[in-house]
């Protein structure tokens, strides 16, 4: 073999060497790695809000009215089964056929009357929790005479429970 034959075979050997060093290095290099997955679950808080029991819709009977009657009734609110805090407005709207003198009350001392075209009561309710609100009311007797057309008569009662506004950022 010729000299220049052999110095270029070592040339072509010595290229090789380099490349198949090169790759050996590239390839073997190790490095630790760690790949970790999860999930998140979440859990919806309940949410309930019942009137006397319901849901939707309800009905408080006061029975038969006249002068001299001096009654209550209540409404019952309810969170009992909820997670979440409640606000709550009672407004009263639609009197039909209600007599001058028959008056409703907050109280039972009969000193904060209740507008039945237009009041509103509010409050909260803890989750968990109930409250009951009695409603007073006071026809007198004998105070004046008074004409009203005996048969029905009605108020409306609109009763909206809605979600405390979270604080802190909860």
């Amino acid at each position: 073999m010729s000299e220049s034959v052999k110095n270029k075979l070592f040339i072509c050997l010595g290229v090789f060497m380099m490349f198949l060093s090169v790759i050996l290095t590239v390839t073997t290099y190790a490095y630790y790695s760690t790949k970790v997955t999860g999930s998140a679950y979440i859990n919806l808080a309940i949410w309930d809000f019942k009137v006397n029991g319901k849901e939707t819709s309800f009905t408080n009977d006061l029975g038969n009215l006249y002068p001299g009657i001096d009654r209550s009734f209540q409404i019952i609110l309810s969170a009992v089964d909820s997670e979440v805090t409640v606000n709550y407005e009672v407004k009263f709207n639609y009197p039909n056929n209600i007599p001058a003198n028959l008056k409703f009350y907050t109280d039972m001392y009969k000193q904060n009357e209740i507008n039945l075209d237009g009041d509103t009561l509010t409050g909260v309710l803890s989750a968990g929790t109930e409250a009951v609100i009695t409603i007073y009311y006071d026809w007198p007797y004998g105070s004046a005479a008074e004409e009203y057309v005996p048969g029905t008569a009605w108020f409306n009662m609109t009763i909206v429970g809605y979600q405390e506004e979270p604080s802190g950022g909860e």
